[in-house]
């Protein structure tokens, strides 16, 4: 579903330091203006992406300049998207208003059935003795509920607690040289100040933990930093 034009509001854009863009927005009900926490905002040519805090607000830096589209996905909202256009040097502020329709429920157990995980591939990373997965199943047999709690006790990953209930990820156990993962939702990039719990983990189909550059597959080479890559599938992942 294509978001109306309305429903993007182009506040300003300022000048930035670089040559490439910054897009600074929120999301928010079109009915009732309400913030929408959590939904998962990505630019499909650009593969960069952010999740909404509290406020509904995001923000994605490092935008190569020209067009893209905007994908928001929401839980129990259809998939949307605009078509955007980024000049470089410049920080774009935009309101989406998304369209309130929710999936009918013949569409909502389609959606819970289909896996965002292609089967074979994932079966094939798993062989290969690289990396340490997490599935749905077994997030429930733990009775987890925060997404960073399965990832406790897994050796040179450690959950840390900072704040009022926040828990932060790193990689490399205590030592110095420990340090935070990328992430990447649906094979799209995170923003570096990305959360793992900034994702509903009833939305999450399976978690891949890549411990450093060496666990790494070569299909996620570029996306990765020193202290690895963690992957997160969504339930019904796909953009319908």
């Amino acid at each position: 579903m294509l978001l109306a034009p309305a429903s993007v509001q182009i506040s300003s854009a300022q000048t930035a330091p670089d040559s490439t863009a910054s897009l600074v927005g929120e999301v928010q009900g079109a009915m009732t203006g309400d913030p929408a926490v959590g939904a998962i905002v990505f630019l499909r040519r650009a593969d960069r992406g952010a999740i909404t805090d509290s406020a509904g607000a995001f923000r994605i830096d490092s935008i190569a300049p020209g067009p893209d589209t905007l994908v928001i996905r929401y839980p129990g909202i259809d998939v949307q998207s605009t078509a955007m256009e980024f000049e470089a040097g410049t920080i774009s502020r935009a309101t989406f208003l998304l369209a309130e329709r929710l999936f009918q429920v013949a569409d909502l157990q389609v959606e819970i059935k289909r896996l965002s995980v292609d089967e074979r591939e994932f079966e094939r990373r798993r062989r290969t003795g690289q990396g340490i997965f997490i599935t749905r199943e077994e997030m429930l047999e733990r009775a987890t509920t925060l997404p960073s709690d399965a990832l406790r006790n897994i050796p040179r990953v450690v959950v840390s607690v900072f704040g009022i209930g926040g828990q932060i990820v790193t990689i490399g156990g205590y030592q110095l040289s420990a340090c935070r993962p990328r992430y990447m939702i649906d094979g799209t990039l995170m923003n570096e100040d990305f959360e793992l719990d900034d994702v509903r983990i009833d939305d999450i189909e399976l978690i891949e933990i890549y411990r450093g550059p060496s666990e790494v597959p070569i299909r996620y080479k570029q996306e990765t930093n020193r202290c690895g890559l963690i992957v997160i599938n969504i339930r019904g992942g796909g953009e319908g």
